[in-house]
């Protein structure tokens, strides 16, 4: 009877945390990973879901109406994250991931002159929505491949902590900006400028690294 494969695997080689990060810091693809998931914690959690509904409340917009777009937003985003999934294993990652990031960026300017207009308001819904967590299957494929899969569930801890780092910036500098000026349009052209320069990073990365490059 044959041994499971699972039995016949080499028994992972014991390393300290310590070892472990100095591994994954010394991958430039983790630092390029890190750095856009905080610029996408920004835009994201930090940005929509803490100043979207502030917004349409601002704008006039009825209760209703701002929680079913906001609604809409997280049904669209169900969505984002399988057809983001499909087609990481079938195109282009970073090509993917930088595309996604910058119509992102772009969706914001729909909300610069979405005062009174409830179809600009859904549209940015669906719109953002379709790219909201879209980044999150794009970016531990890419982790997986440039940065190995034997530090994989390390790897995307720090890449998510600083999502929650970005977040917490975008929360926080989102009201002091409407704080300084009573008015949204500098919290998203913020968030246009930064989702951009996200997108710009991530296509500095090669879709498949040289074996030489990634953890063992």
């Amino acid at each position: 009877m044959a041994r499971p494969a699972a039995a016949l695997r080499e028994p992972a080689p014991r390393t300290t945390l310590a070892q472990d990060l100095r591994l994954i810091a010394g991958k430039p693809a983790f630092h390029i990973l890190l750095w856009s998931y905080v610029l996408c914690g920004y835009a994201t959690t930090g940005i929509v879901e803490t100043h979207f509904l502030p917004y349409a409340s601002f704008c006039g917009f009825a209760p209703l109406t701002s929680a079913t777009a906001y609604g809409v937003l997280s049904a669209v985003n169900l969505g984002g994250m399988v057809l983001a999934g499909w087609l990481t294993d079938r195109t282009n990652r970073p090509l993917l991931l930088g595309a996604i990031y910058i119509l992102r960026g772009l969706a914001f300017l729909l909300l610069t002159t979405a005062t009174g207009s409830t179809d600009l308001l859904f549209l940015f819904a669906v719109v953002f929505g379709l790219v909201d967590y879209s980044t999150w299957p794009v970016t531990a494929s890419l982790a997986a491949s440039h940065i190995g899969t034997r530090v994989m569930g390390l790897s995307l801890g720090l890449i998510l902590t600083g999502h929650s780092i970005g977040a917490a910036l975008g929360a926080y500098l989102g009201g002091y900006l409407f704080d300084l000026s009573a008015r949204y349009e500098w919290v998203w052209l913020s968030s246009v400028g930064l989702s951009v320069l996200a997108g710009v990073l991530v296509l500095a990365l090669s879709n498949r690294p040289k074996a030489s490059m990634v953890a063992a």
